[in-house]
C-alpha cells in the first residue's frame, strides 16, 4: 500500500545574475542628462571602471531614446577613451532600493554631447539604428560584456546630418569583487 510521508517537497528556485545581484545591492542603473547633438555633432555617454576600483563590471541591458524625428545610428563602444568634456550623471542608483545606507557603484557614468572628436582607441563593436520618437533597448547581455578596471563600455550617437536630435542613454550592469 501507500506509505505516508511526513516530509515536505524541496523548493527550487532560478534566479538570474541580474536578480540575485540586486539583491547583493550589486546591481545598478544609471541614465545621462538629455543629450543635444546633430549638425555634425555626437553625443556619448557610457560607464567607466576606474583603475583602482578593484571590481569587474558586466553589462546587462542598454536602452537608446530618440526623441526626434528622424533615425540615427548609435555605436556600442568598448575601452574607447572618455571625451574630455565628459560630465559625471547624478542619475545613478542601486535597483535594490530596500537596502539602507544604499550602495555606490565603483563605476562612474560620464555623458556629453556636441562632441566634434571621434572617440579615441577601443573597439566599436556593433551598432544600431534608433528609430524616430522610440527607444531602442538591447537584448539582455546577462553580463556576458565584462569590463575590468581602466576599462569602459560607451555609447556613441552619431549625427545623421542637418537636423538637431535630443536623446538619452540608460545603462545597466552589476559590479563584481575580482580576488
Amino acid at each position: 500500500m501507500f506509505e505516508k510521508r511526513t516530509k515536505q517537497p524541496i523548493e527550487v528556485v532560478d534566479i538570474t545574475s541580474p536578480t540575485m545581484n540586486s539583491m547583493l545591492g550589486r546591481y545598478f542603473i544609471g541614465q545621462t542628462n538629455i543629450l543635444n547633438f546633430g549638425n555634425k555633432y555626437d553625443a556619448w555617454g557610457g560607464i567607466i571602471n576606474p583603475n583602482d576600483s578593484g571590481v569587474n563590471l558586466y553589462i546587462d541591458l542598454f536602452t537608446i531614446s530618440n526623441f526626434s524625428s528622424q533615425n540615427f545610428t548609435a555605436e556600442i563602444w568598448l575601452n574607447a577613451n572618455t571625451p574630455i568634456k565628459a560630465t559625471v550623471s547624478s542619475t545613478v542608483t542601486p535597483s535594490n532600493q530596500a537596502m539602507s545606507p544604499p550602495p555606490r557603484p565603483k563605476a562612474i557614468m560620464e555623458y556629453a554631447d556636441f562632441l566634434t572628436e571621434p572617440l579615441m582607441k577601443g573597439v566599436n563593436i556593433f551598432g544600431r539604428i534608433v528609430a524616430r520618437n522610440s527607444t531602442l533597448v538591447s537584448d539582455s547581455h546577462n553580463g556576458s560584456i565584462i569590463i575590468g578596471p581602466g576599462g569602459s563600455f560607451s555609447i556613441l550617437m552619431k549625427s545623421p546630418g542637418q537636423q538637431s536630435i535630443s536623446g538619452t542613454i540608460v545603462l545597466t550592469w552589476w559590479e563584481e569583487k575580482i580576488q
